[in-house]
């Protein structure tokens, strides 16, 4: 076995011997971690563990000689892939059990091995390419909580015992293998020995019921328990289910059926209307179990029951926001993670900027200065500046919750206010016409001044008060908001995050006082550029830089109004900011793109450090942040600006596009989008949600085509044509189409001839089918088969979306898309299920507008805008909130025991002495979004590009014309045809945008211009010469001698200085080469590496990594490969029988 030089993690360097050591502790040693470090470099998990034995038990009995605790074990793993050569630290860890004096520490830690080793066969048997090369060593990871043991008698909630389901007593079985709080391995393993079945329910602070653990088949002997902790916790017998949890779930007092892991409730009585008995709880529980056991909410007492926009005080601008950035020193390190990657630079910051933007349209500047809020950018540069941050934010941010305290009694209205008051008939808000009764007109005043503002309702002045947070927004977030989360345990007050993954934040919120918070927001999520693109796309019209002309001169302006450089990684400590010069150009090389700055922008620095007679490298750091944080207040304030004008709504209250777009579409349409009520609706809906199509085809293709330039022309052969189509806004297009809108119910007239059903008839139907598709067909149909679904390929356990010449079972589908498989000859076996819905061309409008507002737009800035304004409303659309992690972030000790003795506590991650996550197993899943316009989206679109390819290209040419590759909206052909020009300009221009072609050429129109559905050439009218595919987001091509490559997750400055089109062929050929067998085997994977530079986290702590990565790999098992490697065929095919 190679012997690697691994180096883990920073703490761990230094730790020598055979005991364990503490590496991290949470406040008053509420949760503390101890290391074992495998120092005799034992491979053997198994043997590892029983040799650490002494060294646990030892402190174990240690600990609980003072108080209990729970604990868990985790190790750290090194292992190889034998395909990629990719090396991965792996971590196993076991859930927390509890430890008492008494405890039998040898069976709780035999538990917990098994555990681990069952982990270990898990991941080995998943990925079975996959090798252990090392094992680094053990954390006992120690939680303090004041517990008692599950078997004591303790008193029910008063609103579950008075539902008389729970007996509250002894028993006669044995609990003492099961340890608090509740660890789910255990319970399997209770069953197991019992062989009996045992659910587990608990409940949340509201009393609400909600499942722990829930077996997939109920045995004859089978348990259902309610676990109750409070200051003690106790098991009981659940004598009656339906009892327990009807009252959460329905108020008809008839006998139903219930889905003991979803609470879904199904009549008992026949119902024409919906499914009903045993047979549609057993249909039901083959797609729930598919899902991680939660409780989901479709709508709750208070919610209406439709979508519909509310947020009228929205409308307010927010008078007060901050806008910032952070700099670093970047101080190389040489901490080698393993063979294949490394730490190249620790992040530490050096200096902060930031601007606080009033709206003095609002606030007076008399307030401001009262309230000392800073009206000038502010610059520090100097030791602990994240720390120095968070507490000046924290400061302004108090005396901006005083300042907001402002109540000024209403000043006497003038004449012409008055007249203005008495002539309103409506609400400026909510647009409602006023009336004595239900909407009443009242006067609203500004409680800065006093002044008299406007007439509202009553319902909307109680909405227009002051925010309870302040803005601070940065771009890039997701960097400099480690910096600022380690900060965040400044005190013990509230902390909020909205978390993607453990380390990756939305949102992240401090308190301040009461309900007033900081909430700290990345303008990346509605601007999806870099800042010097924003600055680029906004410096088309310089009067749009506001707040950079109000603090530099005009005759600077044109230097501060474009991003800068600065040479990051020469200035690693503070010795480097005292330079009297600017350092030379090639200083200012950035690995990260493996690239130097230009001529023209060192040029510029120069020109920069010379106009503002800058004396040291540090001034034009400061210069340098004090221009990033103004050019953000500038490109952001526009975007407010945009905003209001158009919706009326400040995105100042949002977090992401994606919700501000959803609310600009609910205020601008006025629509009501009806909240599906039935869970098992929503299943159904979910398991027909199918992403674009991406596949490779046919993986080479040479163009045939007489006097061009890289083409050795075969007169004996046909002429061929490459050509790159894509369609124009192809989700914008089915935005455009007839969505669901209400009224959804189960159908049961299974004889439903959906051919007959007009694209935007009234009512629409989503159908659960099975489906034929003939034999005849295969050979037609190869290129891009009808029905696309997600499906494993053969030995593999991973799921991917395939187009199959399979017949398809249960399948989920708009019925639009159905209709037209079955008009292209595939075959309607049986309806299973139908959900009928009212539907109607709601969003066009908005859509209409924005595309409106797009051409009438000034700049590439607003251009953008109103393209990603469509778009977001799909995405939100389609937001899975089953992907929502359940953390919380703690810097209070009492907090942190209150949670951690949570019955749904998993885990908890310690990031310094002040702060901790803590991970939870959700307690419930409220699904509020509307799936089915996104399902229907997604379905509506696949029918435009299967038309196009079917009803036009193959209808044009036939049997001339194969696919070599389609991802989503775009489809790459090969094509035999003498001019492929001359048939667009005679016979295809009506369904073709060639406003892209040069001006000049035959074939330019103007006509269909940026029109959603419309496709256009990618290659502008030029010459494709050759093709390459390797696998799905993987191919290149060569047009007039410059090469294109595209590699999903391979870094841009990669792609185009270290890969060539013949990468790829050499890659293809040698695959190619290699027998049938030899193809299957993914442990003879043909592929190439390169070394890429990244930024990670770990534990909010920022480095930059170089990693070896593959980026070049032949195997794809979206489809059959045939012999010679060039060649495919879809799984399903008769070829293949």
């Amino acid at each position: 076995m190679p012997k690697y030089n691994r180096i883990k993690k920073i703490d761990r360097l230094n730790i020598t011997g055979g005991n364990l050591v503490e590496i991290e502790k949470f406040k008053n040693n509420r949760a503390t971690t101890f290391y074992l470090k495998n120092n005799d470099n034992i491979v053997d998990l198994l043997s590892f563990l029983n040799s650490s034995s002494f060294f646990l038990k030892l402190k174990l009995k240690e600990l609980c000689s003072s108080s209990s605790y729970t604990f868990n074990l985790w190790v750290d793993l090194v292992y190889e892939n034998t395909i990629t050569g990719e090396i991965r630290d792996v971590s196993f860890k076991t859930f927390n059990v509890a430890c008492f004096l008494t405890s039998n520490l040898t069976a709780l830690l035999k538990n917990m091995y098994d555990k681990l080793l069952n982990e270990q066969e898990t991941f080995t048997l998943k990925g079975s390419s996959w090798r252990q090369i090392s094992l680094d060593g053990l954390q006992l990871r120690i939680n303090k909580v004041n517990l008692l043991g599950g078997s004591s008698f303790i008193k029910l909630p008063k609103i579950i015992y008075d539902k008389k389901a729970i007996i509250n007593k002894k028993s006669g079985l044995n609990f003492n293998c099961i340890n608090y709080p509740t660890p789910i391995n255990q319970i399997k393993k209770f069953e197991k020995i019992n062989n009996v079945s045992v659910n587990v329910y608990s409940c949340d602070d509201k009393n609400q019921i909600y499942p722990l653990h829930v077996s997939n088949k109920e045995k004859s002997d089978h348990f259902d328990l309610f676990f109750f902790t409070n200051v003690s916790s106790h098991y009981c017998f659940i004598n009656n289910f339906s009892r327990l949890v009807r009252s959460q779930r329905t108020k008809h007092i008839s006998k139903i059926i219930i889905c003991k892991r979803c609470f879904s409730t199904f009549s008992n009585k026949p119902n024409k209307n919906k499914p009903w008995g045993q047979h549609a709880l057993d249909s039901h529980k083959v797609i729930c179990q598919k899902h991680k056991l939660c409780k989901p909410v479709m709508i709750e007492p208070r919610d209406d029951e439709f979508i519909q926009f509310k947020n009228f005080n929205r409308a307010d601008r927010i008078p007060i926001v901050i806008y910032a950035d952070f700099e670093c020193f970047l101080k190389p390190v040489n901490n080698i993670i393993s063979n294949k990657t490394k730490n190249t630079h620790y992040h530490k910051p050096m200096s902060y900027g930031f601007y606080v933007k009033i709206d003095y349209n609002i606030v007076p500047i008399e307030l401001i200065k009262k309230f000392k809020i800073p009206r000038k950018p502010i610059i520090y540069r100097g030791k602990n500046a994240s720390k120095h941050f968070m507490n000046t934010i924290i400061n302004i941010s108090t005396n901006i919750y005083y300042l907001y305290k402002t109540n000024k009694s209403m000043i006497k209205l003038t004449k012409e206010e008055e007249t203005q008051y008495i002539n309103s008939i409506k609400c400026v808000h909510c647009l409602r016409l006023f009336n004595s009764e239900t909407v009443m007109k009242v006067r609203d005043h500004s409680h800065f001044t006093g002044k008299y503002l406007r007439a509202l309702c009553l319902e909307c002045n109680f909405l227009a008060q002051n925010p309870k947070f302040v803005p601070v927004y940065f771009h890039n977030l997701s960097y400099d908001g480690h910096f600022i989360v380690r900060t965040l345990g400044c005190n013990d007050n509230d902390i909020r995050i909205i978390p993607n993954s453990s380390e990756k934040y939305i949102s992240f919120s401090k308190q301040i006082l009461n309900n007033f918070y900081v909430k700290f927001v990345d303008t990346f999520m509605f601007l999806p550029e870099s800042l010097s693109n924003l600055a680029t796309n906004l410096g088309e019209d310089k009067s749009k830089f506001r707040e950079i002309t109000k603090h530099f001169t005009i005759e600077n302006i044109d230097l501060v109004i474009r991003k800068g450089v600065f040479p990051y990684e020469y200035v690693d400590c503070n010795s480097k900011l005292n330079d009297t010069t600017l350092p030379p150009r090639y200083k200012f090389y950035n690995s990260l793109t493996d690239d130097h700055i230009s001529k023209k922008d060192y040029m510029h620095a120069c020109n920069v450090w010379e106009k503002f007679k800058i004396k040291t490298l540090g001034e034009y750091s400061d210069l340098y942040l004090l221009t990033d944080v103004l050019i953000l207040a500038d490109v952001f304030e526009n975007f407010r600006d945009i905003c209001l004008k158009t919706f009326n709504l400040d995105a100042s209250y949002y977090l992401t596009v994606p919700g501000f777009a959803f609310d600009a579409m609910l205020f601008y349409t006025g629509v009501k989008l009806e909240r599906l009520k039935e869970y098992p609706m929503l299943l159904m809906i979910e398991s027909g949600v199918r992403g674009g199509v991406c596949q490779s085809v046919r993986r080479y293709a040479r163009a045939n085509l007489p006097d061009v330039d890289g083409i050795i022309y075969n007169e004996k052969k046909p002429q061929v044509h490459l050509m790159y189509f894509d369609c124009v806004n192809l989700y914008g297009k089915s935005i455009l189409a007839s969505l669901p809108l209400k009224d959804f119910e189960w159908y049961y007239d299974f004889s439903l001839d959906v051919t007959k059903i007009d694209d935007d008839a009234p009512i629409g139907n989503i159908l659960e089918v099975d489906v034929d598709y003939p034999e005849k067909l295969h050979d037609d149909h190869c290129d891009l088969p009808f029905l696309p679904q997600n499906s494993c390929p053969p030995n593999t356990k991973i799921n991917k979306l395939l187009t199959t010449l399979n017949n398809k079972k249960n399948y989920v589908v708009h019925y639009r898309l159905l209709k037209q498989a079955i008009n292209n000859g595939l075959k309607l076996v049986k309806i299973h299920k139908i959900i009928k819905f009212t539907q109607s061309k709601w969003l066009a409008p908005y859509v209409e507008k924005c595309t409106s507002m797009r051409v009438l737009a000034n700049n590439k800035f607003e251009y953008e805008f109103w393209k990603l304004l469509v778009n977001s409303v799909y995405g939100k659309c389609m937001e899975n909130p089953r992907k929502r992690l359940n953390i919380k972030l703690v810097s209070n000790d009492q907090k942190a025991h209150q949670l951690m003795r949570k019955p749904n506590f998993i885990d908890r991650t310690i990031y310094n002495n002040n702060l901790m996550s803590l991970h939870f197993q959700k307690e419930k899943i409220k699904f509020d979004k509307p799936i089915y316009v996104g399902f229907s989206i997604l379905d509506v679109s696949k029918t435009y590009i299967y038309n196009f390819h079917y009803n036009i290209m193959k209808n044009k040419y036939g049997k001339k014309i194969s696919l070599l590759y389609t991802d989503t909206d775009s489809l790459i052909y090969r094509i035999k045809t003498n001019n492929f020009l001359n048939d667009l300009k005679f016979d295809l221009l009506d369904y073709f945008d060639t406003s892209n072609f040069p001006i000049n050429h035959y074939c330019f129109s103007n006509k269909h211009k940026n029109i959603p559905g419309f496709f256009k050439d990618e290659l502008k009218s030029e010459t494709m010469t050759q093709f390459v595919t390797l696998r799905p987001k993987l191919y290149a091509y060569t047009v007039s001698g410059v090469e294109y490559k595209k590699a999903k997750g391979v870094k841009k400055y990669v792609r185009d200085k270290y890969m060539t089109v013949d990468h790829y062929l050499n890659i293809l050929s040698e695959f190619s080469s290699q027998n049938a067998d030899a193809q299957k085997d993914k442990t003879k994977q043909i592929s190439t590496s390169c070394d890429m530079n990244i930024i990670q986290s770990n534990k909010h702590h920022v480095y930059s990594k170089t990693m070896k990565k593959i980026v070049l790999s032949a195997n794809d098992d979206k489809r059959v490969i045939l012999k010679g490697g060039i060649r495919t065929l879809p799984y399903g095919h008769y070829k293949l029988n």
